[in-house]
């Protein structure tokens, strides 16, 4: 146990200067000599030794063809660490903000990957921890988009970490890379159960009568102002068209109850279990147009629907007793 202690020490210490050195972004990043380090790949550690024989070689049998081969091979090695640190240096990589998704779906993370060099960049490769790297090629003062798609095993809020942009080109003797870290949230919201449907029990009661809201109907009713959230199809175009600005079109002849998701009246043991539960009632509710909230210990979202209210309910969910909301994105079940 004691002769662990110093590489952990050591490791640490490291680690510090790494971040200190690599600050995380919530915009672009631009790679200069402060944020690119490059280390001899094993094929590159091969060929020194191999350099080092023929010099030992040359020495001994005093030849000078052979001292000009390890001059001109050393010469190579020179000039090819120059190069593969230059075919990252200037570089600008912006992530765009992770779409959500649910639990056990691929999080996708979207690169925009840029230079200002009037150079072609070849072979620069986007790593996550150790998923298969993407690998893409830069025209002269051009952008390209790299995507890497990581599958999610946890639901809540997290930060994306282990990024890593590298090269090994012209040769492959080095390895030049840089660390990527954005101060950006990853969601993953929690799976669904399927086959799910709105339960009675969850229609709101008051004085024993349903509670209603009419949503849509056959007939005609009239304009009031939009809300933020409503479906986009209820919208008056005609009426926008004329200036008037967004106005809602509502109907009369369909009511259909409003209902609270309440975490009491879900009947499941497991705290996962009782999230994908509601997470599926969430889903229902949207899709039928319906009125609904949400109920969790300590947490209450009023009734509503629309894009932006389910957003919220779905977020509730995902990060619903998570300490940390700035853990790593990983592939690590446990975390």
């Amino acid at each position: 146990m004691v002769s662990l202690a110093p590489s952990k020490f050591f490791r640490r210490r490291i680690d510090r200067w790494v971040d200190a050195h690599n600050p995380p972004s919530k915009d672009s990043i631009l790679l200069l000599n402060r944020r690119l380090y490059i280390l001899p790949t094993r094929f590159g550690y091969l060929f020194a030794i191999m350099l080092l024989f023929l010099f030992l070689a040359a020495i001994n049998y005093q030849n000078s063809m052979a001292f000009v081969l390890t001059f001109m091979l050393t010469s190579l090695a020179i000039i090819s660490l120059w190069y593969t640190h230059k075919n990252l240096l200037g570089v600008s990589i912006k992530l765009q903000i992770p779409r959500p998704v649910f639990c056990g779906q691929a999080c996708e993370f979207k690169f925009e990957i840029s230079h200002p060099n009037s150079a072609s960049r070849y072979a620069i490769g986007i790593q996550y921890v150790q998923e298969t790297p993407v690998y893409l090629k830069l025209d002269p003062q051009q952008s390209t988009e790299a995507s890497l798609k990581i599958r999610s095993r946890r639901r809540g809020q997290f930060k994306p970490q282990g990024i890593t942009i590298f090269t090994r080109y012209p040769t492959g003797l080095f390895h030049a890379w840089g660390w990527l870290k954005y101060d950006l949230p990853v969601l993953i919201y929690p799976h669904p159960e399927n086959d799910i449907k709105l339960q009675q029990s969850m229609v709101e009661q008051f004085d024993g009568k349903t509670s209603t809201s009419t949503i849509e109907g056959d007939d005609f009713a009239g304009l009031r102002e939009h809300r933020q959230g409503e479906s986009l199809r209820h919208i008056s175009w005609k009426a926008y068209a004329r200036g008037q600005g967004l106005l809602t079109k509502t109907f009369q002849g369909q009511a259909r109850p409003s209902l609270w998701i309440d975490w009491d009246q879900i009947e499941e043991n497991s705290i996962e279990r009782r999230l994908s539960f509601m997470t599926a009632l969430v889903l229902a509710a949207e899709n039928e147009e319906q009125k609904y909230g949400l109920k969790l210990p300590g947490i209450i979202i009023e009734q509503s629907f629309g894009n932006a209210h389910k957003h919220a309910c779905l977020q509730a969910l995902a990060v619903f007793r998570q300490d940390d909301l700035n853990q790593p994105f990983n592939l690590d079940e446990s975390g």
